[in-house]
């Protein structure tokens, strides 16, 4: 079976529990470029990795090399340059080394191999800035790119050159799974070293691998059209950062709580990160790497995975609501998605909300995850384009009323996505986007940044159709931090302004004990793409109270409590537990009176 339709398979968003794979014997694809630099010779360098000689010349460690080498040095000076113009790598298609730790043997030669990279850079102080940000799409048959800012610097030994390191990720092609890793250069007015490259950190449970290699590179230094605006947008984008903390700073400000028990229960390596949100301030943990701690945690993306039914479908319900009346939210999937008439099952009577609650009565078996179990077989986890996917996702036949079954499918979101994006063109006009609607009228409010300003899509008009709606964003820290704040403290608002109807989303955070929503089981509920579980004298409360959550496919988890606190980590163990900082946060104030 070729290797994406591999990845395609496990795109299912599931939270079935499944035990950690074996490690499987390394896989090695090399080739080298011995082209000479055209820098003149640096002075000797004052660092032992990735010095001057080694990113002038060829450089060959035989693996990643550790992820310090990356940070900016506390020793560091000022940069001698400024950089504005593009960066080109070269010799991406044929230079290249992949280690697979987990996943096929037999991998197929081009994933080893970076994408074109041609993009355009500003500096801003010592920042470095892509023009370019969020999901971006290549001709790579697997990979896409994410790329972050980064830092440039002088440090004694660089001789005449600034020093540049940066995040990057790749992004499996139509999948949510992410590689993380970083790129180091020197430059000067209008040259540059050999680009060093390392990933050696992903969230997704299919594929472990670390990826390295040396490239040669050329500078084309020139105004940047824009580069005020993209300087100015992320100065704006630095003030707005969430108030953050290291999370070993949080039994200091609250001795009383025990914070060993944050990230409990997560496997150590598969740990992407983790964070509690207290009080405004985001406690934050390191971003763990096969190399050491990553040199730029706060720009480290997960994936999404189901968190994005919550923070998207749902989300864009709400703020139409909050526009046009909470009579949105009835109105019949039948009248907005046209491709319903082929399904065995019936539509007749299935409005948006039921949709959003997994209640529609379309389905097979109401087996937990049954359905969408069957990603093996099932056409919607292979489709990549929109008529085949919509297909699938009504080829479900009737068995129950709406509203009154749950049953977890993936294949509902993507439908009531079509819904709403058809639903905002009717108001609109059909050059309405939903995602776009979504991100300019919460997502800029609320301070999320143009790292997460894309999503996946289907592959029409090249990999610019319909969003996929259930799974396909990107999270950093400070992302969640600002999604919780906005959910869980400020009640769906920004800058003073209503941004989400008030009643819709107090039943998502369990807030109205009249709408919990749709029953999973005697102690748990789905409601607006929301989960929830009650907590008693079961786990030691002298009182009850109901906990909404957002969970994702590999080990995806945000906690919101009733206390106004939020937890959160990002981990591909498929690891799901957080009763221990339910507790924690206890401590500190009560989630329910007795």
């Amino acid at each position: 079976m070729k290797i994406r339709h591999i990845f395609s398979m496990v795109l299912m968003l599931t939270l079935i529990a499944c035990s950690p794979g074996e490690s499987i014997p390394q896989t090695s694809v090399v080739d080298h470029n011995t082209q000479e630099s055209s820098l003149p010779e640096p002075r000797s360098a004052g660092r032992n990795i990735l010095t001057p000689d080694q990113l002038l010349d060829p450089f060959d460690p035989g693996s990643p090399v550790d992820e310090g080498a990356f940070t900016i040095p506390d020793s560091a000076e000022l940069p001698k340059h400024t950089f504005e113009g593009r960066l080109e790598l070269i010799g991406e298609d044929s230079t290249g080394e992949i280690n697979v730790l987990k996943g096929d043997p037999g991998i197929e030669p081009e994933v080893a191999h970076l994408p074109e990279f041609n993009f355009e850079f500003v500096q801003s102080g010592d920042y470095f800035i892509p023009v370019q940000r969020g999901l971006i799409i290549t001709e790579h048959p697997y990979w896409n790119y994410i790329i972050e800012p980064g830092r440039v610097w002088y440090e004694e030994g660089d001789g005449t050159y600034s020093r540049v390191s940066f995040p990057f990720s790749l992004v499996w092609k139509g999948s949510n799974a992410i590689f993380n890793g970083v790129m180091t250069f020197l430059f000067d007015e209008d040259s540059v070293s050999r680009v060093w490259y390392q990933i050696t950190q992903e969230t997704t449970i299919s594929l472990n691998a670390d990826l390295w290699g040396q490239l040669q590179a050329a500078y084309s230094p020139g105004p940047v059209s824009g580069a005020d605006t993209v300087r100015a947008a992320f100065s704006e984008e630095l003030s707005n950062r969430f108030p953050s903390k290291p999370i070993e700073q949080l039994s200091v400000d609250y001795p009383q709580v025990d914070v060993n028990q944050f990230g409990r229960g997560i496997s150590k390596k598969h740990l992407t990160y983790f964070g509690f949100v207290i009080n405004g301030v985001n406690y934050v943990s390191t971003c763990p790497t096969r190399y050491g701690e990553y040199a730029y945690c706060e720009y480290m993306r997960a994936p999404s995975y189901s968190t994005a039914k919550s923070t998207f479908p749902s989300l864009v319900l709400m703020h139409l609501a909050q526009l046009y009346g909470p009579g949105v939210a009835d109105l019949l999937i039948k009248d907005y998605v046209p491709e319903y008439i082929s399904s065995p099952g019936d539509w007749s009577k299935v409005t948006f909300d039921d949709t959003l609650d997994m209640a529609t009565g379309n389905f097979k078996s109401a087996g937990y995850m049954e359905d969408e179990e069957h990603f093996d077989s099932d056409p919607f986890w292979i489709e990549e384009y929109y008529a085949q996917r919509i297909a699938a996702a009504f080829n479900w036949p009737h068995s129950a009323d709406p509203g009154t079954q749950w049953v977890y499918r993936t294949f509902d979101t993507f439908i009531v996505t079509r819904a709403l994006q058809n639903y905002l063109q009717s108001l609109e006009g059909e050059d309405a986007d939903i995602f776009e609607f979504l991100v300019a009228e919460v997502f800029i409010p609320i301070g999320i940044g143009p790292g997460a300003h894309t999503t996946l899509r289907t592959k029409d008009n090249n990999w610019q159709g319909q969003p996929y709606g259930g799974y396909g964003l990107w999270w950093i820290p400070d992302d969640i931090a600002k999604f919780t704040q906005f959910l869980n403290v400020d009640g769906g608002q920004a800058a003073g302004e209503q941004i989400l109807h008030p009643q819709l989303l107090a039943a998502a955070m369990q807030e109205n004990p009249g709408d919990r929503g749709v029953s999973i089981d005697s102690r748990a509920k789905y409601n607006n793409a929301f989960w929830a579980r009650i907590y008693d004298q079961k786990e030691g409360y002298d009182c009850e109270f109901w906990v909404p959550h957002m969970l994702g496919y590999s080990g995806i988890v945000v906690v919101m409590m009733p206390n106004g606190s939020s937890y959160y980590y990002a981990s591909d163990n498929q690891d799901f537990t957080w009763l221990e900082a339910i507790k924690e946060s206890n401590k500190i104030a009560q989630h329910c009176q007795p």
